[in-house]
């Protein structure tokens, strides 16, 4: 494809050099790329890359065809985007981590840098075990500190929900930290039963002696802290179905618990084992809707007594919290300046619409104060998964007497995003079709 000189020359610098990208005009070498062909310019090339200036001007430099066969086609295109153009459109982990490699052996550190900030932006607790996972020559040392934090963060559902995709390079990693947010009974139970799945994935025949050979030659067994367990909590994991421990094990550490207890012995600091690990403290993060126009108060009464919205996340998260409007204070409490408290009862029932099943079921009963914000907290934190719509409800008690509450609402915004995580929110089904939004916000740890 020819272009007009002319029109070439009034371009800027970037334009002229993406049309020799497009084009091929007076390219001047070629790559042969697991069989799809490229042509590039040496110059461009050489003077991006030390890699490529001693392919092509150095003492073994050739005019040949060059043959890639570590790299992938598209991968291979998209470091030539970065050449030409100096940007990039990457559009997964997987492919941030291809390119990446691609960056190191072509010695182009900024591209590196862009892979690293698009890992660390994108990573959440869908996709960590997987960046875990990546071998040590492919990894960097600030994505993994990233990434274990974040395991460790959620290890207790990690570990139970992702067992089968778990490398042992990987678990490697989980046991030397110091903090995490499982107990050490259940971390050792949870890697004695990862031995089980580790042996199917890998086609191992399953049994004892392999899966203690997997612990064994990994240096597992020994990263496992014993010797923090309380006795009761050391007979919970000898008597489960995975345990892995043999009998002679099983009696020395005993002994061993029961003699550092009678001599109640001061512990080396620099002595792991003996270390309970550390708990990790979770980053809450606030998600508020912001107002957009004032509605007409919301009426609860016995024939309207539940309000639904609908919430999505574009990755998966915790939830710990719920934002609501409380009741307007009536009238009568201004003109006679009675209390601003009054007592509030209704429950919140949150529904996964994919399969319909009810996943958290709370009963708010407390007083409050009138025109003021109510905090709905969770006795445990809720996980919504990527990309799913949950339907919250929340449903007054249906009593026989009449009654009738206002609500102060405003229409809020249906989108929140900052930058890490995207929330939707649909207020489409409401008490007579009424315009405003009763969830204010909401309270999540990514």
């Amino acid at each position: 494809m020819g272009y007009n000189m002319n029109d070439l020359r009034n371009k800027s610098l970037y334009d002229r050099v993406n049309k020799l990208l497009v084009s091929y005009e007076w390219s001047d070498c070629s790559f042969s790329v697991h069989g799809k062909n490229f042509k590039a310019h040496k110059l461009i090339l050489c003077i991006s890359s030390p890699v490529f200036e001693a392919m092509f001007y150095g003492p073994l430099s050739t005019n040949e065809v060059i043959t890639i066969t570590d790299i992938e086609p598209n991968i291979f295109q998209l470091l030539l985007n970065y050449i030409y153009t100096d940007k990039v459109d990457i559009h997964s982990i997987e492919e941030s981590y291809d390119l990446m490699y691609v960056s190191r052996k072509y010695m182009l550190e900024y591209l590196t840098e862009i892979c690293i900030a698009y890992i660390e932006s994108n990573i959440s607790i869908d996709n960590v075990i997987p960046v875990l996972n990546y071998p040590d020559h492919m990894q960097d040392n600030q994505l993994v500190s990233t990434a274990l934090k974040l395991f460790c963060q959620h290890a207790d559902y990690l570990l139970k929900e992702n067992k089968s995709s778990i490398t042992s390079t990987c678990m490697q990693k989980i046991l030397r930290c110091n903090e995490i947010n499982i107990l050490e009974k259940d971390l050792i139970k949870g890697v004695f039963e990862w031995t089980s799945y580790y042996c199917e994935q890998n086609e191992i025949k399953n049994n004892i002696q392999n899966r203690r050979e997997l612990l064994i030659k990994n240096d597992l067994l020994k990263l496992l802290r014993f010797n923090t367990l309380t006795l009761n909590e050391f007979n919970e994991i000898t008597v489960s179905k995975d345990n892995l421990l043999l009998k002679c094990e099983e009696e020395q550490m005993k002994l061993q618990m029961e003699t550092e207890k009678m001599n109640n012995r001061v512990l080396s600091i620099t002595d792991n084992k003996f270390l309970p690990r550390k708990t990790l403290k979770q980053q809450w993060c606030l998600c508020h809707r912001p107002p957009l126009r004032s509605e007409s108060p919301l009426i609860v009464d016995l024939t309207n007594y539940t309000i639904h919205t609908k919430v999505k996340a574009n990755k998966s998260t915790f939830i710990n919290t719920l934002s609501v409007h409380s009741r307007m204070a009536p009238v009568v409490s201004y003109c006679n300046n009675l209390t601003n408290i009054y007592h509030e009862q209704f429950t919140t029932l949150v529904t996964c619409e994919e399969d319909n099943s009810i996943i958290k079921k709370i009963y708010f009963d407390s007083n409050v104060e009138h025109d003021f914000n109510i905090d709905i907290e969770f006795d445990e934190p809720m996980l919504i998964k990527k990309d799913c719509w949950y339907k919250i409800s929340f449903i007054w008690p249906h009593q026989d007497t009449f009654y009738s509450y206002q609500y102060g609402v405003q229409s809020r915004a249906p989108c929140y995003n900052n930058g890490k995580i995207k929330f939707e929110f649909n207020d489409v089904l409401r008490i007579s079709d009424h315009g405003g939004s009763f969830l204010r916000g909401l309270k999540f740890c990514m």
